[in-house]
């Protein structure tokens, strides 16, 4: 752990005594779970929030929820913090002090100068599903594209949901049209052959690409659309990336389609049901859902199609690597809609389905996490469509 964060915390032991936590070795161990990987400017802004007492806000106060308001407003003004990434921030200081449930590790932007650590694989770790091999000769698009067929279904999630969160709010979304998507999460093999470049950190023909921006996922879309002869579906660059809806290429799917497809028709927070598992998925066990047991802790991505496929066939809609969407990053709108494709503008991209380091509810289907385009990280990747 960063040698300023733990001074910080033995500090915050001394004034308040080990009775601070209630379990301090357990506290210093989900800090440094917190810290694994991160950024070292946000393990500072931690500490800041540590040094200004923040956490004493936390213990003293009467109005938990009111108090973390107030932070999150404060993160904001000194550092023009995301409100999201600040919320999570806050919840995760509220859990160290005893005054809530567990949160999800959010995910950081990552300036490309700093390196991502790359955790190693626990000791002698419990067997995993064996990999469907890739066949030895291309199969037809059919056997790589699972068809979507056009539906209605209530996008986000029921305000019952446990752990959900306040941009999930319920509506009704129609798809009105067929679409293929990737059965498989993109591969490092797929990606190569196209890019001629592997920037996975955990490398395998067979594992999903990782460490790829939105911007490389829209560059890979449009370079195997013109390897197989379609019509690219993006023109552009940067903030003005076009999308051509007439285009029979590649593409990202939008937020809608992704979640319309990784439900599969279920209404529950994962298409798997109330609860899912790491026989199930590919996440950080450590952190069940709903205080389930626990499960593995991989610490790696796994091969594609490694778990069962959903009721369309898809696999990985839940765990390995967050998926790309092509949004920007906004709020729903409450009414009634047909083939949205999110904010009209922003500075944030969409991504779904949570990653082989992040907690079990961070799953969900309707969960919705946001990122610069140009961020890169060993949890990101993509699966692509077809019209």
């Amino acid at each position: 752990m960063d040698a300023h964060f733990e001074a910080i915390i033995n500090k915050a032991v001394q004034e308040h005594g080990v009775d601070f936590f209630a379990d301090t070795r357990n506290c210093r161990a989900t800090l440094a779970d917190y810290a694994e990987g991160k950024c070292q400017r946000e393990i500072r802004r931690l500490c800041s929030l540590l040094e200004a007492g923040a956490y004493k806000q936390i213990i003293s106060t009467q109005d938990i929820e009111l108090t973390k308001d107030r932070l999150v407003q404060d993160m904001f003004n000194q550092y023009s913090m995301d409100r999201n990434l600040a919320r999570e921030m806050i919840d995760f200081l509220a859990f160290v002090c005893g005054k809530g449930a567990a949160p999800s590790i959010p995910i950081i932007t990552i300036p490309p100068s700093i390196p991502i650590p790359v955790a190693q694989p626990a000791p002698k770790p419990k067997p995993t599903p064996q990999p469907i091999p890739p066949p030895a000769v291309p199969p037809p698009r059919s056997s790589l594209f699972m068809r979507i067929p056009a539906g209605t279904f209530m996008m986000g999630s029921p305000a019952s949901e446990p752990e959900r969160r306040a941009d999930e709010i319920q509506h009704r979304v129609t798809i009105s049209r067929d679409f293929y998507m990737g059965k498989y999460e993109v591969t490092q093999k797929e990606y190569q052959e196209v890019m001629g470049t592997n920037p996975s950190n955990f490398k395998g023909n067979n594992l999903p690409v990782e460490n790829v921006s939105w911007y490389d996922a829209i560059e890979y879309c449009n370079a195997r659309s013109r390897k197989k002869g379609l019509t690219p579906a993006y023109s552009g660059s940067g903030a003005s990336i076009n999308w051509n809806r007439n285009a029979n290429g590649y593409r990202l799917p939008t937020e809608a389609e992704w979640e319309y497809a990784c439900r599969g028709g279920t209404t529950t927070p994962f298409s798997t049901g109330n609860n899912i598992t790491t026989d199930q998925a590919n996440y950080n066990g450590n952190y069940p859902y709903k205080g389930n047991v626990k499960g593995i802790y991989r610490q790696t991505t796994t091969p594609v199609g490694s778990f069962a496929a959903n009721s369309w066939g898809l696999h990985d809609m839940h765990g390995n690597v967050w998926e790309w969407c092509w949004d920007w990053y906004g709020d729903y709108s409450t009414a009634s809609q047909t083939d949205p494709t999110g904010a009209a503008s922003g500075s944030d991209r969409v991504l779904r389905g949570g990653g082989w380091g992040g907690f079990a509810q961070s799953l969900r289907s309707a969960l919705r996490v946001n990122n610069t385009p140009a961020h890169r990280n060993s949890s990101y990747g993509f699966r692509v469509v077809l019209p």
